[in-house]
């Protein structure tokens, strides 16, 4: 056996791999599709990889980024860039160009309204190079968005021409639609988005009509399709499919692509908020306002101010951006700094690592920091809430682990998704069911109002055990969202309550690790237990941070994590052979 053979292990690794990018707007998802596009690409030193003066690798991990730069550095492959954004100009150019100035002109936001004659005057260009486009390549167009029909054999520099062009028109609409408003593109690209994952088309009345079930996957199964050409095309020549996809922003889409390929990673990409901001103000001219806008859709949260029935916001919901959940579902999590525009470096070393690793899983054991982070994903699948299952854990300042935690009702409880809707109506144990529950006639009806039409038909769920969440139920009843309500404790409360149930040691300057972020509640108890760093993932803490962290003469540093976790921790860091065989091989 000779290093041909080892070759033959990792082949699947070093031949195909896709990543899906996220992350909010400004945080640097298309620098970083870029520099994987760049086959070239130069790696920092370990010495050159500084945030605000401070080593980013230290100590162990700057040996292990020694060891995966030099492992990037001899095994280079340019990635090729999907653009989401391209996908859409492409529906975009089945519009004729009276429907395409309507649609732009119905999404603009409602503080900067153009008229369509100066719409039409601005995009001019783009139209141009839309017909132009139509004209060449026509035949292609056609099946790139229509994801029913087979995909015919297309020549290479044939295919290229096509996806080159969808960007340069793409290119050009965006700077012409910046040029009368900055947020425009972005307003205008994301109800784009939407319009297709609900009705499968793009229509400027998209919100008014009803949802078209298949039409939430139309958009990656696009994706999907250039994806296959591509490889069908690497294949006849003999070359390495590496995709980026840049960039994945509805949890729909990840999962599809999650479902479907074993080699697919989701990358978000998390700067801190105060430079991100910068950022767009600097670079894209956003207003403050514009932020505001932006961070609420694509959060979800813009719901929240919109008149909408019920059904509305669940459909919103399901078709929309929620880039806070793909986020939570990321398997790779990367901090780009962002507070020197031209300074990359930081970025670029965590590409080196972990595109090392994808190729070469096991080049390197993981950080402290993803061990740990590792343990609280891990621990939330024993919530049993069910609302969200969040992890965390408890360490001391050298990263020991000493207490661990979930979300979940006190221990003795009966947690929300062992209980039903079925069993409060009919059973009235006072084991699993509180005596304001058996009792209190507002809330029974409310629940019986609610459920019982669904607890009537009882194959309606196939098999599904009907919980119902008190919180929510309570607050619907007193009209009110107060948070008291809930069951269960939070995950960080339960991780420092352990510590005192079974006679811990104390935790002062240790650390706290959570995979969302902490609320202002445990915040509080994080501050006055001394916790000296709290690393989570989640980019959206509320309040915590302006008003519980950032105040008093012993604050807490907040960390956003950084590394792998879930299946991706175990795809990266589990070796294909134990590493001294695989050199073994070699020295024959």
């Amino acid at each position: 056996m000779n290093n041909e053979n080892i070759e033959q292990l990792f082949h699947g690794r070093t031949e195909f791999a896709i990543i899906g990018m996220t992350g909010r707007t400004g945080s640097g998802c298309t620098t970083a599709a870029s520099m994987l596009e760049n086959e070239a690409i130069e790696y920092p030193t370990y010495h050159d990889t500084k945030v605000n003066g401070t080593a980013f690798y230290k100590d162990l991990n700057g040996k292990r980024y020694n060891i995966v730069k030099k492992y990037a550095e001899h095994n280079r492959t340019g990635f090729y860039s999907i653009k989401i954004s391209d996908v859409i100009s492409a529906f975009l150019l089945r519009l004729n160009e009276g429907d395409l100035v309507n649609f732009i002109f119905e999404h603009q936001r409602e503080t900067v309204r153009a008229d369509r004659e100066q719409i039409k005057e601005c995009i001019v260009k783009a139209l141009i190079s839309r017909n132009r486009l139509i004209s060449q390549y026509g035949d292609i167009q056609k099946h790139f968005t229509n994801t029913e029909e087979t995909t015919p054999d297309f020549d290479r520099e044939y295919f290229q021409g096509f996806m080159l062009s969808i960007r340069a028109f793409n290119g050009l609409l965006k700077r012409r639609l910046k040029s009368l408003d900055a947020s425009l593109y972005v307003s205008v690209y994301q109800a784009a988005g939407d319009s297709i994952r609900k009705v499968g088309k793009l229509t400027p009345d998209y919100i008014s009509k009803d949802v078209i079930p298949s039409a939430i996957f139309l958009l990656p199964e696009t994706v999907n399709n250039i994806i296959k050409i591509i490889r069908q095309l690497n294949k006849a020549s003999d070359q390495r499919t590496f995709i980026v996809i840049d960039a994945i922003r509805n949890p729909q889409e990840a999962r599809f692509f999650k479902d479907r390929y074993s080699a697919f990673y989701l990358m978000s990409v998390n700067a801190p908020d105060k430079d991100r901001k910068e950022y767009l103000k600097v670079v894209h001219k956003f207003t403050e306002d514009q932020l505001i806008e932006l961070d609420k859709k694509e959060s979800g949260k813009s719901l929240e101010d919109k008149k909408l029935s019920k059904k509305e916001k669940k459909e919103a919901a399901w078709i929309g951006q929620d880039v806070k959940k793909c986020i939570e579902m990321s398997d790779i999590h990367i901090f780009n700094p962002r507070n020197e525009l031209r300074n990359n470096n930081v970025l670029k070393a965590q590409l080196a690592w972990y595109t090392s690793l994808i190729k070469h899983p096991g080049l390197v054991s993981p950080t402290s920091m993803e061990r740990v982070m590792q343990i609280a994903y891990t621990a939330k699948a024993n919530s049993g809430c069910i609302s969200r299952q969040v992890g965390a854990v408890v360490t001391d300042e050298n990263s020991s682990i000493k207490a661990v935690g979930w979300n979940d009702v006190a221990e003795g409880q009966y947690p929300c998704s062992l209980r039903s809707a079925e069993g409060l109506l009919n059973e009235f144990d006072p084991e699993i069911y509180s005596e304001y529950e058996r009792n209190n006639d507002d809330f029974r009806k409310h629940i019986d109002k609610k459920y019982g039409a669904l607890i009537a038909k009882s194959t309606a769920l196939e098999g599904r055990n009907l919980a119902y969440c008190f919180k929510d139920a309570k607050n619907n009843i007193s009209d009110e969202r107060n948070q008291v309500h809930t069951r269960s404790l939070h995950a960080e409360e339960n991780a420092f309550l352990q510590i005192a149930k079974y006679g811990g040691q104390g935790i002062q300057g240790g650390k706290l690790y959570t995979t969302a972020s902490p609320c202002e509640l445990c915040a509080k108890k994080a501050y006055q237990l001394g916790i000296r760093e709290v690393i989570y993932i989640d980019p959206y803490p509320g309040i915590a941070r302006e008003h519980i962290i950032s105040i008093g003469n012993n604050p807490p540093e907040l960390v956003q994590f950084r590394g792998a976790v879930g299946k991706a921790y175990h795809l990266l860091y589990e070796p294909v052979m134990s590493y001294k065989d695989e050199l073994d091989y070699f020295l024959d």
